[in-house]
């Protein structure tokens, strides 16, 4: 690479790393965990009311159910709009720390790079899909799992690319229930004041735990569509938790993990006040 090109990097670089430490980009940002901890709230009730048997028919306890039941709200629009624009935010957030953030070149450095466009990744679909939803277009993402663990199955070697994938399920759901028992969600998160430590810590430790054993049991559905080349046991959060009521006492694990997603949705306000940013 010439002098040019490096110094035109570099300012390239600082260009980005000023935008990042803008008011207002860091406002937006916050608003993308604001906007997490609405979708999380919003499966968390549903996932409860499938719990007790009072789901409505039809309706879907994932992220693309919970987006649904937000747009048929008055001024539902709106707050899809908000949700998309704040998550949207959150990712060029990420992706920005991700690229320019200053970190060291060793294994560590990279793996936290790493991390970054993983979240940025997450915060994106739900960015991608509240859009949809805003603008009418919205699918279930349960339909959307099985049609692409069908496609994946059709293509040599399907079987292993869905394989893999339910290994990375299983690892992110695994390592969310390690943040939670670890509490290593303290290092993102300025420390609340001493009255609200202990709640906020609760909330974090529920929220992650529950969350992390809820992405196992998709990674586990996966694996199972992979064993069976069936492409129909292949789906996500929804049929995780339909899979949970089938269990002996499964209407109990629901409104459990039903509270642990009301947890994190509202740790997720406490991060958007608290995050170090």
């Amino acid at each position: 690479m010439s002098d040019q090109a490096e110094r035109a990097a570099r300012e390239t670089g600082r260009q980005a790393r000023r935008v990042a430490d803008s008011r207002w980009f860091e406002l937006t940002a916050r608003a993308g965990y604001v906007g997490s901890g609405v979708v999380h709230l919003l499966i968390g009730y549903l996932v409860v009311l499938l719990g007790f048997g009072n789901a409505s028919s039809g309706s879907e306890t994932d992220q693309s159910g919970a987006l649904e039941q937000l747009a048929r709200v008055p001024g539902g629009v709106v707050l899809l709009w908000a949700v998309a624009v704040g998550t949207a935010a959150l990712t060029l957030r990420l992706l920005l720390e991700a690229v320019v953030g200053g970190r060291s070149d060793s294994a560590r450095g990279w793996a936290a790079r790493a991390k970054d466009v993983g979240k940025a990744i997450v915060y994106g679909v739900v960015s991608y899909s509240a859009a949809t939803f805003a603008l009418g277009v919205g699918k279930s993402s349960s339909g959307s799992s099985r049609s692409a663990a069908a496609q994946a199955l059709a293509t040599p070697g399907g079987v292993f690319l869905l394989l893999a994938a339910a290994a990375v399920a299983i690892a992110i759901g695994v390592g969310l229930v390690v943040i939670g028992c670890r509490r290593s969600f303290r290092k993102h998160i300025v420390r609340p004041p001493r009255s609200l430590d202990r709640p906020v810590t609760v909330l974090a430790v529920v929220g992650y735990v529950g969350k992390g054993l809820a992405v196992v049991v998709v990674g586990v559905l996966i694996a199972v569509a992979g064993f069976r080349s069936d492409p129909g046991q292949a789906t996500g959060l929804d049929g995780a938790f339909d899979a949970v009521r089938q269990l002996p006492a499964g209407s109990v694990l629901l409104v459990a993990i039903g509270v642990a997603f009301l947890a994190y949705g509202v740790w997720s306000f406490f991060r958007a006040r608290f995050a170090r940013l």
